[in-house]
């Protein structure tokens, strides 16, 4: 998904908040954010929102010299979903549907995002994971996800934030013999690397990264293992918003299931359902 007009506005005030971060005194954060707009205007038409975040980041690293500014977040994010684990794998064992189950809580974690909303309270994420077993959801495509990923020989899946990964494994582990997952490249965000996949219980798979830290998968930027492993792979799990503002357009080399949260006002949109839902989107079936 490239960037719309109506994403503006959002652009605009995350390069306040980051100017607000990094500069103590107004003529600093005034000078940092004209900085961020030459970023904007130079951008292409083809820019999508996670590449527009790279390029904020990278700038912001270089002018503050942190490069991982939520590192603390990330990791009481993990803890979080560690916490819940056990309790959600308990309930997916005794659901009607377990495998429909934990997709709708892998789903839930996706909640916890610091992108969207940098006032996000990690402490609602419980209740907004647990009601996702209520909410509306296309359950015919959830079957139709299922049969693809039990006839698949590989399937790559591009993981999201920190938390959510650790509720990610309800469906990595039942398909780990076959599962090669993803991360970004460097920090960004609360999103998830190499570092918070190992502390989320995400081991003996292979894992690969994007090379970069855009909070999705950019397919002008991204390392080359990573995208081979994508176009390699009998189906594609997209997790999160970011992958999908990434890929929506973008990735048509393979089978791909995009598992997102809707919380954005143009995502919303566009894939016609209400903040707040949940969504299994299927592509290229």
């Amino acid at each position: 998904m490239r960037v719309q007009v109506d994403c503006y506005p959002c652009i605009l005030s995350q390069l306040s908040e980051l100017a607000k971060e990094a500069a103590p005194d107004a003529s600093g954060q005034h000078a940092i954010v004209k900085r961020l707009l030459e970023l904007v205007i130079k951008a292409d038409e083809t820019t999508t929102p996670p590449e527009f975040a790279a390029m904020f980041h990278s700038l912001m690293t270089e002018l503050t010299g942190v490069g991982d500014p939520l590192r603390e977040i990330k990791d009481r994010s993990t803890e979080l979903g560690l916490a819940l684990l056990p309790e959600l794998q308990q309930m997916v064992r005794q659901a009607p549907d377990p495998f429909e189950a934990a997709v709708r809580f892998a789903i839930g974690g996706n909640i916890i995002d610091y992108g969207v909303n940098p006032n996000f309270d990690l402490h609602e994420a419980e209740s907004k994971i647990r009601e996702v077993l209520d909410l509306p959801f296309d359950r015919e495509l959830c079957a139709e996800f299922k049969r693809r990923l039990d006839a698949a020989g590989s399937i790559f899946y591009m993981l999201d934030n920190c938390g959510e990964a650790v509720i990610d494994r309800l469906l990595i582990e039942p398909y780990r013999d076959k599962i090669t997952v993803g991360v970004r490249g460097k920090p960004i965000l609360n999103d998830v690397t190499r570092r918070e996949a190992a502390l989320s219980g995400i081991t003996g798979v292979p894992i690969v990264d994007t090379g970069d830290c855009a909070p999705g998968v950019s397919l002008r930027r991204s390392r080359p293992e990573l995208l081979e492993a994508m176009q390699k792979a009998d189906v594609v799990i997209s997790k999160g918003q970011g992958n999908f503002e990434s890929l929506d357009e973008e990735f048509t080399a393979r089978p791909i299931f995009f598992l997102l949260r809707v919380k954005c006002a143009v995502v919303s949109r566009r894939v016609a359902s209400p903040l707040g839902a949940i969504k299994i989107i299927g592509k290229n079936l």
